[in-house]
């Protein structure tokens, strides 16, 4: 998903997204740069999560591992609390740089010894590596650009099913080398990014650039996303394109996807700015007006596909709960009203997932939450981890 430079935008405004709800093919919106360990410098804040942010109009987000002896557990298990999946990426699990004679001027071959670093991490993360918590793994960024052999990724991506035939594999390609791309029977999603394209619908190089994708898929299931030009960097201010102008590519984005039942999502490119310049903004450094259209289009295509119907963990707006708090947000009190006289034990979980307090309550009470700090919290059953609120602690 990295950037590559051409400028070619075509002025075409759009407004609105098509109908009020997404079509049904449409089952993914997310980001990359969620949970990759990386800091937005323009904030004044050291976060390297982004999940509180996006979870209300997402449903995927980029999970990023870096070594095979990370644990993502917890980390899973935060996105999972927020009804998101995420898409793991696992490149460096079986893949090392080894110079830069590729196309990208990074090139990537299979370690010698990818199977025991597999085993590895498989082994240290098997409790959450099912479909139930998982969207995806994904596999490689652009590995024919990279420099990866089909032969070397073929490979990992056979290991890989094997050891789990129902979470989707999934690869993006870079659009130059799209014509020497050849796709594993064993991948689910492909996926393509070329930048700088103001409206995909019209650009007859972006159209022929997805008609040659899908000529490439390997099997008829197979399925495509396409990765937004979701960002701002400064040359764009210098071709005449202010932030705010991103809102209505974002929209071209979403009236191809809308258009073409090949297209199984979308993947924003990116959350989280300053990764590739310093002057890069990612959606959540723009105008409230990119904001807003990024949340139109993403809560309409989340409602086709929640994951709390399938983790089992739920927030306010996906399920029946048995308890209810207010107000929300709140300051120093919290109310909690349950159902029954019952006497009931309750955890609340800060943002990353850590546990905060512990309270004991029968029936209705009010609990002091006026030594918590800003932010987003989650509260729910000792007992019955499904039954889970969210929060925001104001003040």
């Amino acid at each position: 998903m990295k950037k590559n430079n051409l400028i070619l935008f075509f002025i075409i405004i759009t407004n609105s997204a098509i109908g009020q709800s997404a079509p049904p093919h449409l089952k993914y919106f997310g980001y990359a740069l969620v949970d990759a360990l990386w800091d937005d410098p323009h904030d004044i804040a050291a976060t390297t999560n982004y999940i509180a942010e996006v979870d209300s109009f997402s449903n995927i987000a980029q999970l990023g591992v870096y070594n095979y002896t990370d644990t993502i557990i917890s980390r899973t298990n935060l996105m999972n609390i927020h009804c998101v999946k995420p898409f793991l990426s696992i490149q460096s699990v079986c893949y090392y740089e080894v110079d830069t004679l590729a196309s990208s001027g990074h090139h990537f071959k299979l370690y010698p010894n990818f199977k025991a670093r597999w085993n590895s991490f498989k082994s240290t993360n098997l409790s959450i590596l099912h479909s139930s918590k998982i969207a995806a793994f994904y596999v490689a960024d652009e590995p024919v650009w990279n420099g990866i052999s089909f032969s070397e990724l073929d490979t990992v991506c056979q290991m890989i099913k094997s050891d789990f035939p129902n979470i989707p594999l999934m690869f993006v390609e870079a659009y130059p080398v799209l014509n020497s791309l050849s796709v594993p029977t064993s991948v689910d999603w492909v996926g393509f990014d070329r930048y700088e394209i103001f409206d995909p619908t019209t650009s007859t190089l972006f159209l022929n650039n997805l008609n040659t994708l899908k000529s490439k898929l390997s099997t008829a299931s197979q399925k495509i996303f396409l990765v937004i030009d979701d960002q701002w960097l400064p040359f764009y201010g210098a071709a005449g394109f202010t932030p705010d102008t991103i809102r209505y590519i974002v929209q071209n984005y979403y009236n191809l996807a809308a258009s073409d039942t090949s297209i199984i999502g979308l993947i924003g490119y990116l959350w989280a700015g300053g990764l590739d310049d310093p002057g890069q903004l990612g959606v959540r450094d723009m105008p409230q007006s990119v904001i807003n259209k990024n949340v139109e289009i993403g809560r309409m295509i989340k409602a086709n596909n929640s994951p709390c119907k399938t983790t089992g963990l739920n927030e306010n707006i996906c399920s029946k709960i048995n308890f209810l708090i207010f107000p929300n947000p709140a300051t120093e009190t919290l109310k909690i009203s349950f159902r029954n006289n019952q006497k009931q034990q309750l955890e609340i979980y800060n943002f990353v997932g850590q546990l905060i307090k512990e309270v004991s309550i029968i029936n209705s009470e009010t609990i002091n939450i006026s030594d918590l700090q800003k932010g987003v919290y989650f509260i729910r059953l000792k007992d019955s981890p499904s039954q889970t609120l969210k929060f925001i602690k104001q003040n």
